[in-house]
């Protein structure tokens, strides 16, 4: 439904809502039944092909009924299942049957098709009847026939004139009343019931969190070997190379020297001096790709500053932490922000960006925006999918809205608190800045 504040407008959407969950308890009626048989038939072999048919369709039927309740209850219902392994039939059909949240989803088919049932009929014969009473009046002075024995006949009272039907009114108004006040709690608590059913149990999300823990893990030890081998390659082929080549040039000016030939010396000298210089170049660059000196000088707002000035198109820069981070979160943001608005400068055709930094509860937050033209996606093997293994290290996450045509935002969030100033050392700024440069 959508976020409302006019009571009318929130209460209106709910109505329409219960109306599309009658129908989907109706369905949850006909498949209770449908499992039924299948469980009697299961005995024959027959039964077993039509057992699987029906945790499947209760399956899409339970993921339907996902989307639904957290419409209602404006939150996110993961699906619980377990992996179905990729071997025989009769194997998978197997890990169906023995998945706890196939029960789950089957004991809440159970409650939906019976309380469910019971549950939108009262809200919505509360409004209905509500309705019905409030515009008797009208609809006896134009639309029914008031001597038709059935209209408005409560066995103790015959109301079959607009006159007598107002006298009906405090009734109406009173399941009005009701329907207002009560009918939306009572709706709340039978969506908190199904989210709590169809959503994953307690061991189920430790489970999740430990497999994905694991894989953060070893993406970031790959990271890592893959780091340590191109430093190894870079060192070796680079720099190393480089040094070598000087050792044999002052060498060579060495023997010069012995033969009393100092013009071709210096000569040598002077190229040697030439290679150091690029070898100490080279030595800085890899030593930059470890931690960039941007950040021990001047942090994580420095570096975001420094970035933008670099930047081929116009970055501004809207800076609202709180105060330093720690290292290894501060390197790991610079480097993932730094990806990104690479991606931008190569892919995005866009004229203007914006990064916003911050700190939301107890997260960093990284924000970047560019008018381009769209389509970015987090593909396999990607940038921006090497962004979410980092941040995924630091239990980080990614978030990227990139409709065609643009604009595109790219949300980083990464669980940290900024280190307390007393601790912070270096040229770090004030803590409560808001800072915004272009």
């Amino acid at each position: 439904m959508p976020q409302t504040t006019n009571p009318m407008t929130r209460r209106l959407a709910l109505l329409g809502w219960s109306v599309r969950r009658f129908s989907l308890t109706l369905a949850a009626a006909v498949l209770l039944v449908f499992a039924l048989l299948t469980g009697a038939l299961v005995v024959f072999w027959i039964g077993i092909p039509l057992a699987v048919a029906a945790i499947l369709a209760i399956r899409g039927w339970a993921r339907l009924e996902r989307r639904s309740v957290g419409e209602q209850l404006r939150i996110d219902i993961p699906e619980p299942y377990k992996p179905v392994p990729r071997t025989r039939l009769d194997q998978r059909a197997l890990a169906l049957i023995r998945d706890s949240a196939t029960w789950r989803d089957v004991a809440w088919l159970a409650i939906d098709a019976t309380l469910g049932l019971a549950v939108h009929l009262v809200y919505l014969g509360l409004f209905g009847v509500a309705v019905y009473y409030l515009v008797q009046p009208v609809l006896l002075a134009t639309v029914l026939d008031a001597s038709h024995p059935v209209v408005n006949d409560l066995r103790f009272y015959d109301f079959d004139t607009p006159a007598k039907t107002l006298l009906l009114m405090p009734l109406a108004l009173g399941f009005g009343a009701a329907w207002w006040r009560w009918g939306e709690l009572f709706l709340r608590w039978y969506g908190h019931l199904g989210a709590k059913l169809l959503g994953p149990t307690v061991n189920a999300l430790l489970t999740a969190r430990v497999f994905e823990l694991r894989e953060s893990r070893d993406q970031t030890v790959d990271h890592a070997a893959a780091e340590l081998r191109r430093i190894e390659r870079d060192l070796h082929d680079g720099a190393q190379a480089r040094i070598v080549a000087l050792s044999l040039t002052l060498g060579m000016a060495e023997e010069l020297l012995h033969n009393a030939q100092p013009d071709e010396a210096a000569k040598l000298v002077g190229e040697a001096r030439e290679a150091c210089s690029e070898a100490l170049n080279e030595v800085r660059h890899i030593a930059r790709g470890i931690h960039p000196p941007v950040l021990a000088d001047r942090g994580f707002s420095g570096a975001l500053q420094a970035m933008s000035l670099d930047h081929p198109l116009p970055v501004a820069v809207v800076d609202r932490l709180r105060g330093p981070l720690p290292a290894p979160v501060e390197a790991a943001a610079y480097f993932a922000a730094n990806e990104v608005l690479t991606n931008i400068a190569k892919h995005a055709e866009a004229t203007k960006v914006r990064v916003l930094a911050g700190h939301v509860d107890g997260e960093l937050l990284v924000e970047i925006y560019d008018d381009g033209r769209g389509g970015a996606e987090a593909a396999p093997g990607g940038g921006l999918d090497g962004v979410r293994r980092r941040l995924g290290a630091f239990d980080g996450t990614l978030v990227v809205v990139s409709p065609a045509g643009g604009p595109t935002i790219v949300t980083m969030k990464i669980p940290c608190e900024p280190i307390p100033l007393a601790a912070a050392t270096g040229g770090h700024r004030a803590a409560g800045d808001d800072r915004t440069t272009d």
